[in-house]
């Protein structure tokens, strides 16, 4: 039997592996690039001379950095839903509140991707700095706390089809892999009405997450706050606390929203 169905462009996904492998250096050669995508200098070099043509990437002696051309498409996907505005701006007020990072994620094709962060004045510095929550950023959501947020709030259906296509992938030792143990979690998530994570992401990080849903009880996104594991006990009264104000910041938020 023949497949009609649409097929994935090779050379398109040429250029954006490159870009991504750019990024992920924070600038990189030609050399370095046919290297690490295993490609002949000719091809790297012809997709790397479009994409500095059209302003995607650009070039500073011979190392290749990504352009600002990216900067309006991605304010574009951040604001196109004016809802997302109205949540980014209690980030903030979570991040001074708790003294700890906060965020606003939202799921999109099944992947977290982070629309705002912020840092609180208790945030270790170098934990900050490497946090997988920073704006742009795009993880699973098995093993976040605003990732299982979000999914709890999701059909049985759903879920099956988010972990059927990206799996439950560890990222640490005590990441969740397994699907029965997920669904379990999720129903414990929408008891209580807020997710925890336990180093689930990243050793000794753990963080606590609410999801937003609008009137249509469709998912908007999920806030977030986190930090050391040394400071938020899964069970202390601490994390108890960063609930409720999650919990009173998604209620305050949900009456804002029109009807």
């Amino acid at each position: 039997m023949t497949d009609d169905g649409p097929r994935p462009v090779k050379t398109t996904k040429t250029s954006l592996a490159l870009v991504r492998a750019v990024r992920d250096s924070d600038g990189a050669t030609l050399s370095e690039l046919a290297d690490r995508l295993d490609l002949a200098k000719s091809t790297v070099h012809n997709h790397l001379h479009t994409l500095v043509d059209e302003g995607f990437l650009v070039r500073d002696s011979d190392t290749y950095h990504v352009g600002l051309q990216f900067l309006p498409f991605s304010e574009h996907a951040r604001n196109r839903d004016p809802l997302y505005s109205t949540a980014r701006q209690r980030v903030y007020s979570l991040a001074e509140k708790t003294g700890n990072e906060a965020d606003f994620i939202v799921e999109e094709n099944g992947r977290a991707y982070t629309l705002e962060y912020a840092i609180g004045e208790s945030t270790a510095r170098g934990l900050s700095e490497s946090s997988p929550f920073r704006a742009g950023n795009r993880f699973h959501m098995h093993n976040c706390a605003s990732g299982k947020a979000m999914l709890a709030l999701l059909s049985d259906e759903r879920v099956r089809e988010i972990l059927d296509r990206w799996g439950l992938p560890a990222t640490t030792a005590h990441t969740i892999t397994d699907e029965s143990t997920l669904f379990d979690e999720l129903e414990t998530i929408r008891r209580r009405g807020y997710a925890t994570n336990d180093e689930e992401l990243i050793d000794g990080y753990r963080s606590i997450g609410a999801a937003i849903t609008g009137p249509d009880d469709a998912v908007i996104g999920a806030f977030s706050v986190g930090g050391p594991a040394y400071r938020l006990a899964v069970d202390g009264s601490s994390t108890r606390e960063i609930a409720q104000l999650l919990l009173d910041e998604v209620d305050s938020l949900k009456s804002e929203l029109p009807p």
